[in-house]
């Protein structure tokens, strides 16, 4: 994995970090994501967690019901890390992060980040959902694509990786800066 290394203030936002978006084929990313977060100095780190009501648009159009009023928590896996970071945890109806229960772009403002990375789950929906907020919302936004994966098929997970890196979205984009960006091998 190679991190952006910029001399920006930059946050980590680790979408649907609960554990119903686990299964056998995605689990490899855990330790991608605990590797980020031991290694990468991030200025805020941001986790949400999803859940769905009875008669949202998700239940009445994507027949979405599995998490119907279900409250998760952070896998133990992270918890543990994120307790000694700055690190706030948001719940949300929506597919994008920015759209929680917490104002987040208040909060990032606050902080004075200028950069965004995001990792989790689904690349293809809600990852998708917030690195287009945030770049719309003026943040330098990079999904790291090692870090992303679905629970649906991995085709989705390609798809949207495609779609992500021809936009210049991800960590392993062909950029072409103004500035000089260094990576964080890890």
């Amino acid at each position: 994995m190679k991190i952006p290394n910029t001399w920006r203030k930059k946050a980590l936002l680790i979408v649907d970090i609960q554990e119903s978006f686990i299964i056998d084929r995605n689990k490899y990313i855990i330790p991608k994501i605990e590797k980020i977060i031991n290694n990468i100095d991030y200025d805020l780190i941001i986790s949400s967690i999803t859940y769905n009501k009875k008669n949202t648009q998700w239940d009445k159009q994507i027949w979405w019901a599995e998490m119907q009023g279900v409250r998760e928590y952070i896998i133990p896996e992270l918890s543990e890390i994120l307790k000694n970071k700055n690190h706030i945890k948001v719940e949300k109806l929506t597919r994008s992060i920015f759209k929680a229960d917490t104002d987040i772009l208040n909060i990032l403002k606050q902080n004075k980040i200028e950069e965004i990375h995001i990792v989790w789950y689904e690349t293809n929906d809600c990852v998708m959902a917030s690195c287009f907020d945030s770049i719309d919302l003026e943040f330098y936004t990079f999904v790291i694509e090692e870090a992303c994966e679905t629970r649906t098929t991995a085709s989705n997970h390609s798809k949207a990786i495609d779609i992500l890196n021809y936009l210049n979205l991800t960590n392993n984009s062909n950029f072409v800066w103004k500035e000089k960006t260094d990576f964080i091998k890890l």
